[in-house]
């Protein structure tokens, strides 16, 4: 009998980059939020004489090794597992920030913790990737620091809809990174505290405020190589949005609102714009 699991995608509300720790990851300050999405995986034991996992993607290409392989491998340290076939449904472009493949991955070591008592770590689980321990866990929210994998769980003030926009370009997790550094080497720049400012966003949040643009401190290297995102803002703002911003390091804008009458048209002026790929509304 096959299981069906729906996996999840994150937004940060709140992403800082601190300094560079000497194995080369940055020290981050996250405000994490999930939900779940469109993509799915389909998992069946295997029973024929072939031995070994089987994994079939369907929709969006991957490129290069996949999470979903990683944290099987990973989960088999900890307990016996069968061969498994395994289906992935894909509908998130790569390198948009959502943390779409930490989502697979994510889901599958939840099955595999519930199926077989395959329990990793949140440290184990941050190896696999910065984003896969927070969706490999229960947190509806959760304030993220070291590399994301010392979490506390963030009790959601609001229950607001996001509507993810998707651009043409995408950027890739090393590559923002590499350009924030750059960014701040020329500007002999450290970073190693979060603001009380960004939290005051979220409770403007919380009252049912509009906050604007959300604190991510990947946004001004990407709003200066795309003028496209300041024609975000300005569509976020005229339909209502309470909050915008990006996903994460990735290309991915998101936007946030009360109501679905208000996403949806949104949706609509986001999709007009030549640059939009397609767009994504949660509730």
């Amino acid at each position: 009998m096959a299981d069906v699991i729906r996996c999840p995608i994150k937004i940060n509300l709140i992403l800082r980059v601190f300094s560079k720790l000497p194995n080369g990851y940055h020290e981050i300050y996250s405000l994490f939020w999930q939900k779940t999405a469109a993509e799915r995986l389909t998992i069946r034991p295997k029973y024929d004489e072939i031995i070994g996992d089987s994994l079939n993607i369907e929709g969006m290409k991957i490129e290069g090794e996949n999470l979903v392989t990683k944290a099987l491998a990973a989960a088999r340290k900890r307990a016996e597992i069968p061969p498994l076939d395994v289906e992935l449904e894909k509908f998130f472009p790569a390198g948009s920030g959502i943390g779409a493949g930490s989502g697979n991955a994510g889901a599958m070591l939840k099955l595999l913790a519930a199926k077989y008592g395959a329990r990793l770590s949140a440290e184990e689980t941050a190896r696999l990737g910065a984003d896969v321990a927070f969706l490999a866990s229960d947190h509806v929210m959760a304030e993220a620091r070291g590399v994301g994998e010392k979490m506390t769980p963030f009790a959601p003030p609001f229950d607001l809809r996001w509507l993810l926009v998707f651009p043409e370009w995408s950027s890739g997790t090393k590559e923002a990174y590499a350009k924030l550094d750059a960014l701040r080497e020329a500007r002999r720049e450290r970073r190693n505290v979060k603001t009380a400012a960004d939290m005051r966003l979220v409770e403007a949040l919380a009252r049912g405020e509009r906050a604007g643009l959300m604190p991510n401190d990947f946004y001004e290297v990407s709003a200066a190589e795309h003028a496209e995102y300041a024609a975000a803002e300005r569509t976020a703002e005229t339909t209502g949005a309470r909050g915008w911003g990006l996903c994460g390091s990735g290309s991915a804008f998101f936007a946030l609102y009360a109501g679905a009458e208000e996403a949806a048209e949104a949706a609509r002026a986001f999709e007009s714009m030549d640059w939009v790929l397609k767009t994504y509304t949660v509730e």
